[in-house]
């Protein structure tokens, strides 16, 4: 039976079929979509595109056989003209980025209302763009946590002089300040005060901290 054309035709792809005879209630009475088909993983519906006419893919992303991502990518490559409107549990934002690079028009959680489902599926349809307020938010944060964490840069290597090298590595041959101060032919209130600068400067509390720091980036040697 030809699919009416005046409604957008739609298949959900999701390997639960409880979800997807919940969403076949949700959709079955609106006067501007209709079902055209469903599909328990990935390849079942590659095949069913190739045999019906589609408008829109409601895909879940967890499938097995071919998962939502990789299937969103054959469909972009195959199908081009029909849209996927993600429709998951999964709300990691590199998930919800990948969707988006494979070619995915939309994204929504499966705690959405039916209002907004219908909405969505109408956006991607006429060739819009339709992210969920959650989704936005976590693609949101994820941008700004990422800024946050390049504006911090990588840490940075603590100035250390030459004598400072120095008197390190006769600390970390237990020597003592007036040791040290004779080796080097300096008084041992300038060592402590050294000392007291490597401290501060390696951001450790005691000679352990400084030779523990000293060993593990190099400085000993």
């Amino acid at each position: 039976m030809a699919m009416p054309k005046n409604k957008i035709k739609v298949v959900i792809a999701d390997d639960h079929q409880i979800f997807i005879e919940g969403i076949k209630a949700l959709l079955k009475d609106d006067d501007k979509i209709v079902l055209a088909g469903e599909a328990s993983d990935g390849e079942d519906l590659i095949r069913l595109l190739g045999s019906k006419e589609v408008d829109v893919v409601l895909m879940d992303i967890n499938m097995p056989k071919l998962n939502g991502i990789e299937a969103t990518k054959k469909i972009r490559q195959r199908f081009p003209k029909v849209k996927v409107l993600t429709l998951t549990m999964v709300e990691e934002a590199h998930r919800i980025s990948e969707m988006m690079k494979a070619g995915a028009s939309g994204y929504l959680l499966k705690t959405s209302g039916k209002n907004e489902l219908i909405t969505a599926i109408t956006n991607v349809k006429n060739g819009e763009r339709y992210l969920s307020p959650e989704v936005s938010k976590k693609l949101i944060d994820s941008v700004l946590s990422e800024e946050r964490s390049q504006s911090a840069g990588p840490e940075r290597t603590p100035q250390i002089t030459n004598r400072e090298k120095e008197i390190i590595k006769l600390i970390i041959r237990e020597m003592t300040n007036e040791e040290i101060a004779k080796q080097l032919n300096n008084s041992p209130m300038t060592i402590i005060t050294h000392r007291k600068n490597l401290l501060r400067k390696l951001g450790v509390k005691n000679t352990a901290g400084l030779v523990k720091y000293a060993m593990q980036h190099g400085l000993g040697e």
